[in-house]
């Protein structure tokens, strides 16, 4: 079972569901589909591809997949490889956390995947953010990757409202392509595997 999460055949359910939301009678619909989901959740690092198939399902059926790359944790203490699973595979489009000085956060896992890609795709915000927390307030401080992927995902639904025909492979292009380098002592050159391609711009993206 997935720590926190429930079990891997809740997560199947949970993806299936997104394909194919289903009303009270239990009658799925997929013309309900999201245009974009964010996960803020995974496994360890290295190959495990029980996930994949429903990745590759959403891909097909143009549902954006944003993935947080995953934080540090006693039982995979990050460095080169740690990007962890379902942020690493090929379909996936991983999220790292940056601090407010646009520097990788310390806990932020990092390529390369074990797909031989570099990985993670793009960096977001994801050190001292607000956030909402139960009982419907909000509250500063929070860390991790899982604060970052919400930004990433924002903007992809920014570009599905400018644009309703943009395909997910379109989209991963432009975020790509208008994010801002970030590079360190570790990662000279762009993209890398600490930032992907960089910082996430929300106004070159949607422009």
């Amino acid at each position: 079972s997935a720590s926190g999460g429930g079990t891997t055949a809740d997560l199947l359910e949970a993806g299936e569901w997104i394909l194919a939301p289903k009303d009270a009678e239990g009658n799925p619909h997929p013309e309900m589909a999201p245009d974009v989901v964010n996960n803020s959740w995974g496994g360890g690092a290295g190959l495990n591809e029980w996930f994949r198939p429903m990745v590759q399902a959403w891909k097909a059926a143009e549902i954006f997949p944003e993935f947080s790359a995953g934080n540090t944790t006693l039982t995979n203490p990050g460095g080169p490889g740690s990007v962890a699973v379902p942020a690493n595979y090929p379909e996936s489009y991983a999220t790292a956390a940056t601090n407010n000085a646009n520097q990788l956060a310390s806990f932020s896992l990092l390529g390369p995947s074990p797909y031989g890609e570099i990985k993670p795709d793009i960096s977001a915000p994801g050190v001292n953010i607000r956030s909402s927390v139960p009982g419907g307030v909000y509250e500063g401080g929070w860390n991790g990757t899982s604060m970052a992927g919400p930004h990433v995902a924002a903007v992809v639904a920014l570009l599905k409202q400018v644009n309703a025909n943009l395909t997910v492979d379109e989209i991963e292009t432009i975020l790509n392509e208008t994010a801002v380098p970030l590079t360190d002592g570790s990662y000279p050159t762009v993209p890398n595997n600490g930032y992907g391609a960089g910082l996430v711009d929300a106004h070159a993206a949607v422009a």
